[in-house]
């Protein structure tokens, strides 16, 4: 008798830890109170089914219990009848190897701490140890969602056939010898934890596909926003593609009319003369707002592979148009170093006040330009303003990084921010270099060109050297004036 309520409890275990099992496997939805209990009664039912078909069917009986209970929790959980079909034989492996081998732990146990032989006793601490470790097991970081892997198909393969085998052979303990029973048992708990490490390369390999599908995504992403931009692009080269031809048509005809109207010397030349200025100075300023637009929607910078600095450029580069500036940025090689000589938050103050310093100059002159060049030259580190605005102050020069100084005081400007500019350089011993240009027409005026080369030197180069060292003055930081003439 004893054996034979050890031999249902046993059967109870399994059935009820396997269809627990089952909805981890399948990462479902914890089923309700109701669906609990059914459970539970289903358990004992096929407990007591399996235990009476033992006599009549010993072998078919395991195949009658993973269909019915394929075929139940596959109806209570709304699972695809081939995937609860597998889950379940599956779940069944492991719930049936793991349980001889906490049955065997617990016949061990009985045995050392000399109690009778009593298999109901031996039969509920594998039930308890069986609880225990399957818990214990969904916890596990790596296998706590299942194996999500089973709804792709042909995926569920390699655990059916290891979780048949190892039915297969539990069929088999029936006729077996006592030797015969220990070798199936040994290769019935391996074949669960080969479940197991199968479980988790089957995981290993879904996140990888992941990952990939998600790079395949994002990489679509990216080539959709670049056919968009390029897109615009094209509309934008259109758009002034048109502009400038009208413009090559008319402005001639244009000019050709004033010149011929500046050659005759009476009033109704003149009127005539003025008003083709008008209609030049309208197309022109027509052509100006539609060049500016386009920059302000279209025109796309280099990346400097810095997120932070790219952003501020992209801020920059929406201040200048705001003022009419062609604004510009060439970046010369790879300049991913720059973190090894400033820091992030350093490199973009730095970045971000020269470059404003400049479009405020900039903003001033009839031709407005500014080119940011950002690379590496000579082994160093550089980056370079050059602009088409007013040149500094003489004063300024002088008392620049020293004193408080600023070409703008008119407009609100402090000098804080050349003092700024000159303290992150001292820190990490940066050049600063300021070339003046002779005037021409569409022409650079100036460049502010930072150097990280070590050496914490302040050089102005310009042709107004004559002019800056008679009106030196004392200042704690003095540049070094260097004669310059640009040559063409």
């Amino acid at each position: 008798m004893d054996i034979i309520i050890g031999r249902i409890i046993t059967l109870f275990s399994i059935i009820l830890f396997s269809l627990f099992s089952y909805v981890k496997i399948l990462n479902l939805k914890w089923p309700g109170v109701k669906k609990i209990i059914y459970g539970i009664t289903f358990s004992v039912l096929m407990a007591f089914g399996i235990q009476f078909l033992r006599e009549i069917m010993p072998h078919l009986r395991f195949v009658i219990m993973i269909l019915a209970m394929g075929i139940f929790a596959g109806i209570s959980t709304g699972t695809k009848l081939d995937i609860a079909l597998v889950a379940t034989i599956i779940s069944c492996g492991i719930n049936y190897g793991f349980y001889l081998a906490f049955f065997a732990i617990s016949t061990i146990m009985i045995y050392i701490f000399r109690y009778p032989e009593n298999l109901i006793l031996a039969t509920i601490f594998a039930f308890i140890m069986q609880a225990a470790f399957i818990a214990l097991l969904f916890r596990i970081k790596r296998l706590k969602k299942g194996m999500l892997f089973l709804q792709k198909r042909w995926a569920g393969v390699i655990g059916l056939v290891i979780g048949g085998v190892i039915l297969l052979a539990i069929s088999l303990i029936y006729d077996a010898s006592d030797e015969a029973m220990i070798g199936i048992i040994i290769s019935v708990v391996l074949g669960a934890a080969g479940l197991i490490i199968w479980w988790r390369r089957g995981l290993t390999r879904m996140y990888r596909d992941r990952v990939k599908e998600r790079d395949m995504r994002e990489h679509e992403e990216v080539m959709a926003a670049k056919e968009e931009e390029i897109q615009k692009l094209q509309e934008s080269n259109d758009f002034l593609a048109k502009l400038i031809h009208r413009d090559n048509k008319l402005l001639p005809a244009m000019y050709e009319a004033v010149r011929l109207s500046l050659e005759k010397d009476d009033a109704k030349a003149q009127a005539e003369s003025k008003r083709i200025m008008q209609q030049i100075e309208e197309l022109m300023e027509e052509r100006t707002e539609a060049i500016t637009k386009t920059q302000r929607e279209n025109k796309i910078l280099p990346t400097t592979k810095d997120d932070l600095l790219d952003g501020l450029l992209a801020h920059m580069l929406t201040k200048a148009v705001e003022k009419e500036i062609q604004f510009d940025v060439t970046v010369v090689g790879e300049i991913l170093g720059h973190a090894e000589v400033m820091s992030a938050l350093h490199m973009q103050t730095l970045y971000a006040d020269l470059i404003e310093n400049a479009i405020i100059a900039t903003s001033h002159s009839e031709y407005k330009r500014i080119l940011i060049t950002i690379g590496i030259e000579a082994g160093f580190y550089e980056l370079n303003v050059q602009d088409t605005g007013i040149p500094f102050q003489i004063e300024t020069l002088l008392k620049l990084g020293a004193q408080k100084a600023s070409t703008h005081l008119d407009e609100g400007g402090s000098g804080i921010g050349y003092m700024t500019i000159f303290e992150l350089l001292h820190a990490c011993k940066a050049s600063i270099v300021i070339t003046e240009y002779e005037a021409k027409q569409y022409g650079f005026t100036k460049s502010v060109l930072i150097r990280f080369d070590d050496k914490d030197r302040y050089i102005v180069q310009t042709c107004r050297a004559d002019e800056i060292l008679a009106l030196k003055a004392e200042t704690e930081l003095y540049p070094v004036i260097r004669h310059h003439t640009e040559t063409s």
